[in-house]
């Protein structure tokens, strides 16, 4: 089962004076994150190991949205790399969550546009996000009013790569 692609190359309008900053995620958000993850459907959240290898990778970026505290209360993942066929570079928004409690405050946008700024600067031909096949139409609707398209993904995985769940 393939899971849907989104696009963007459309502006997210901006939220007014929010209550929580964005900023690079640190090897000291790994619990955070693993329970965002966790919230956004994957039971096996992450480890400090991957973590630190990720946040430390050159074509992959995550963000938090740290609240007053600067606890992470919401994330992306984006990566991005060269491409031959759009003769540049593509971007991916990999993973997308925000804590319940803080949903429909801006924070999602906010993660979007910091993705945006950061196409910019990369020079992106295309951004994609990566959405499980379970998106409810609720999410749907938040990607497309975020200026994404659902396409008809054509993502295929190998069965022998799969990690053991």
């Amino acid at each position: 089962m393939s899971q849907p692609i989104f696009r963007t190359a459309t502006p997210v309008a901006g939220a007014d004076a929010p209550a929580f900053r964005i900023r690079r995620a640190r090897r000291g958000d790994a619990e955070a994150m693993a329970s965002l993850l966790k919230e956004l459907g994957y039971p096996q959240g992450t480890d400090q190991q991957t973590v630190h290898w990720v946040v430390s990778h050159p074509e992959i970026e995550i963000f938090v949205a740290g609240d007053p505290q600067d606890r992470p209360v919401g994330m992306v993942s984006f990566s991005h790399r060269p491409q031959l066929r759009l003769r540049g570079r593509v971007g991916t928004i990999d993973e997308l969550v925000v804590t319940e409690t803080w949903r429909r405050r801006g924070v999602g946008r906010a993660l979007i546009r910091q993705i945006l700024e950061r196409c910019k600067v990369l020079s992106a031909k295309q951004l994609q996000l990566v959405s499980p096949m379970t998106t409810t139409p609720e999410t749907r609707n938040f990607y497309t009013a975020c200026g994404f398209t659902e396409i008809d993904s054509g993502v295929f995985r190998h069965v022998d790569t799969e990690s053991q769940r």
